[in-house]
């Protein structure tokens, strides 16, 4: 089922809005030009991962060197920090969790959720 979440123009870049999707309370991120869509609901303790901090992956190419990756944006959960990047929803540290992940399309200026379709 495709939900209408609302226009392109309600969503802050670099910001999760929070939206009803069907009976989930999903959280939207525009970055940049893309976006993407969770379910709010850490899979550790089952907290509000989309009240957590938004940033592009750390990484580094060698030892002390640390480099932000705006390419990949990741999210923290508030509750006790566990991070997910946003294209997979898969946990940083342990790939067999994750948050589950909505495709998201934008058509006519909207933004639409697929509810009851995950995206792999």
């Amino acid at each position: 089922m495709r939900v209408d979440v609302g226009p392109v123009s309600d969503f802050e870049d670099h910001r999760v809005r929070i939206v009803n999707a069907g009976d989930l309370e999903v959280g939207v991120l525009r970055w940049r030009d893309r976006f993407f869509a969770i379910h709010n609901r850490c899979p550790h303790q089952k907290g509000p991962v989309c009240l957590g901090i938004v940033s592009g992956r750390l990484g580094g190419a060698a030892p002390g060197s640390m480099e932000v990756d705006e390419e990949t944006p990741v999210l923290a959960c508030p509750w006790h920090g566990w991070e997910f990047e946003l294209e997979r929803g898969r946990a940083l540290w342990d790939k067999s969790y994750a948050v589950k992940v909505l495709p998201v399309s934008i058509e006519s200026g909207r933004v639409l959720l697929e509810v009851g379709r995950s995206r792999d």
